[in-house]
C-alpha cells in the first residue's frame, strides 16, 4: 500500500466474485507517518484486465463500509485458525502421569505442545 510512504496493511480480505470481476482483493491498513487509513481495492475484470483503486481518510471508511457484506474471509482469520488449530512451527514434548482409578495403575501420556498454547496427545501407554 502506498500513502505518505509504501508500507504493508493490516489486514487483506478477499471479496466474492461479480458479474464483472473474478479476483477481488481488498486492503486496509493504517499510514505509518499521518496516521490515516488507507484503503485499497485490487480486482480483475473477466476479461483479465487488473483494476486498482485506493481511498485514504474518511473515503476509506466509506469504503470499508461498502465492501463489508462481500467479504468471503480475511487473512488474519486464517492465521488464527492455523495457529490454533494443532500445534504448530516449534514444537517440545510433555509427558504426564496419571493414577487410573478403575485398575489403580500409573498411565503416561504424552503430548506435543508448541509455543501457542496448543498441545495434542501423541500416545497413552
Amino acid at each position: 500500500m502506498r500513502h505518505c510512504c509504501k508500507f504493508k496493511p493490516d489486514d487483506i480480505y478477499y471479496l466474492g466474485e461479480t458479474n464483472l470481476y473474478i479476483y477481488r482483493m481488498f486492503t486496509i491498513g493504517f499510514c505509518p507517518i499521518c496516521g490515516k487509513p488507507v484503503a485499497e481495492i485490487y480486482q480483475v475484470r473477466f476479461d483479465g484486465v487488473p483494476e486498482r483503486f485506493s481511498w485514504s481518510g474518511i473515503e476509506a471508511n466509506d469504503a470499508m463500509t461498502k465492501y463489508s457484506d462481500e467479504i468471503l474471509y480475511s487473512m488474519k482469520e486464517v492465521n488464527y485458525r492455523k495457529f490454533k488449530s494443532k500445534p504448530f512451527g516449534w514444537k517440545y514434548g510433555v509427558n504426564r502421569s496419571y493414577k487410573n482409578n478403575r485398575t489403580g495403575k500409573e498411565v503416561v501420556r504424552q503430548y506435543a505442545c508448541d509455543f501457542y498454547g496448543n498441545k495434542e496427545l501423541i500416545k497413552t501407554f
